[in-house]
């Protein structure tokens, strides 16, 4: 029986960060990525998917990655 992949949330306003960390991600295998482009979409994300990591741009508008 094959173990589910781990899920991934990628939160950042810059679209060229979240495409370059995603395909990282997806070559090294057994990871599903979901992403966010600003901090409140991610905090939404992250309360609906759980995911099992997050990885959030320190700098963004609206809500940063400090929270």
């Amino acid at each position: 029986m094959s173990e589910q992949p781990k899920t991934i949330l990628v939160v950042d306003d810059e679209r060229d960060c979240i495409e370059f960390v995603k395909t990282v991600i997806l070559d090294m295998g057994g990871f599903t990525v979901i992403t966010a482009p600003d901090g409140e979409i991610g905090l939404e994300k992250a309360k609906t998917e759980h995911p099992d990591l997050v990885i959030m741009d320190v700098m963004m508008p609206k809500r940063e990655g400090f929270y």
